[in-house]
């Protein structure tokens, strides 16, 4: 699984959006894969078409101890590179690992996020069927329609309180021409505060997993923190799609209510993802303004609407705007990181994971 540091690009288009080859680390959340990565791809004119690669053998890389705050850690300047490529951990670290931890749902997930084989995330499924945890990274899955609606349920069981389980679903039900279920499950997540893809449980504990196969505080660090796995994203680019093809419908049909609706149950999910509890990550942010703005292109460019309080016009300015600003900070971010200190990188990665990007950045902006 190639994995370069921070946030996703897809291929040319992300290139042009973001700028540095540091949005990359979050292919491992979208690419299709012929295994058990969801096949939906993001590309279209507004959001990248991630390409998500193999990790490649352990290597006798020099340590993170290296660093004097030139270019001269070897490691860094791998993952920063364009081939970058987080190493597999060796099999017997990874089962050491699982022992220590009684192969309990937190070191099966760990396992899986380094790169390790699909049947760590098949055994906590079979042995934690119910743990919410296991059943997001299970998005991951392609298999049976059945086994996925099936494991959605569950999903819903363990967490009645989670949003993003009534978009998942919303997102099924219109693949299925079941736009009336869909409406039923947009209404339902528009009325939950609440809205968790457990990332940061998923980077704390591959963490502690690099740390026990003795990498250094950085290098765990920014492992944890490349490699963590956002399944989710890729469906709800999908469901923003699917909602959009049927507000055209509505649109056609005359029923512009309807459309506005679905607007703005488009607009709540933007929102989760790109200011609120999703948007850990600046490419949540990004899937976040890609959400709004396919589900605002149905709509009468130049009518004022009251849920945007302007014109729809307005407000891709407005995203635009923020596109301009992701790519000045994806250059800012890979300038300083090429010289950046061990205990820089530390303190970054570890504000990175507490308070999420934004954070970190601000703290980095600071300095």
């Amino acid at each position: 699984m190639k994995i370069r540091i921070l946030v996703i690009v897809a291929s040319v288009l992300m290139l042009t959006w973001l700028g540095a080859s540091l949005f990359r680390s979050r292919q491992a959340a979208l690419q299709p894969q012929t295994d058990d990565r969801d096949s939906v791809s993001l590309h279209d004119p507004h959001t990248p078409d991630p390409r998500r690669a193999r990790a490649r053998k352990p290597s006798g890389e020099p340590s993170t101890s290296e660093l004097t705050g030139t270019v001269t850690n070897h490691w860094l300047q791998s993952l920063l590179s364009e081939g970058g490529e987080v190493p597999l951990l060796p099999p017997e670290q990874v089962e050491r690992w699982l022992e220590l931890n009684h192969t309990n749902a937190d070191s099966l997930l760990a396992a899986r996020q380094s790169g390790a084989g699909r049947e760590y995330l098949l055994t906590a499924l079979t042995n934690y069927p119910n743990d919410s945890r296991v059943l997001f990274t299970a998005l991951s899955l392609d298999d049976s329609p059945e086994a996925k609606h099936e494991r959605l349920e569950r999903f819903k069981t363990a967490a009645p309180e989670n949003a993003l389980v009534d978009y998942l679903s919303a997102r099924e039900h219109l693949k299925n021409s079941q736009s009336d279920q869909a409406m039923r499950d947009l209404l339902t997540a528009s009325q939950k505060g609440q809205f968790q893809d457990y990332t940061l449980e998923a980077t704390q504990n591959a963490e502690e997993l690099y740390l026990a196969a003795g990498k250094s505080p950085a290098e765990a660090k920014a492992f944890a923190s490349s490699t963590v796995l956002l399944p989710h994203l890729a469906q709800l680019k999908g469901l923003a799609q699917d909602m959009a093809t049927l507000q055209r419908q509505y649109v056609g049909a005359g029923d512009s209510s309807s459309a506005e609706t679905l607007a703005h149950y488009g607009l709540q999910l933007s929102e989760h993802l790109s200011t609120g509890e999703g948007s850990r990550y600046l490419i949540d942010q990004l899937v976040g303004y890609a959400v709004e703005r396919i589900v605002l292109s149905p709509l009468n460019a130049e009518k004022n609407y009251d849920f945007l309080q302007g014109t729809v016009q307005d407000r891709l300015a407005q995203l635009d705007a923020k596109k301009a600003e992701a790519k000045q900070t994806s250059q800012f971010l890979s300038q300083w990181m090429a010289t950046a200190s061990e205990a820089d990188l530390v303190n970054y990665f570890e504000r990175l994971k507490v308070y999420g990007e934004n954070g970190a950045l601000n703290w980095l902006r600071q300095r």
